[in-house]
């Protein structure tokens, strides 16, 4: 059944959570079998649906908590947690 798993991440790109940077998380959070949910400061997302991840109104400097529950959960934070900490590829 695999463990939970959380990590803590800040973003550090400009404009924090929005459409292209949800969708590029979603995506990675998709190559996982893992049960993926992100949290800010009491609000909950699914961390594979890029709808719910932009109701968190995530921006620079907010720290969200990742939750992996599965099988590949630290490896799926590991993933997520390189996408967050590259900036999505922002500038």
């Amino acid at each position: 059944m695999g463990g939970e798993y959380k990590k803590c991440v800040t973003l550090i790109n400009k404009w924090g959570l929005h459409a292209k940077t949800a969708f590029a998380f979603a995506k990675e959070a998709m190559k996982y079998e893992s049960v993926i949910t992100v949290e800010k400061d009491k609000k909950r997302a699914d961390g594979k649906r890029m709808d719910d991840l932009l109701m968190l109104c995530a921006g620079c400097g907010d720290t969200l908590v990742i939750t992996a529950v599965g099988e590949d959960g630290e490896k799926a934070l590991s993933g997520l947690a390189t996408v967050v900490s590259s900036g999505f590829g922002e500038e």
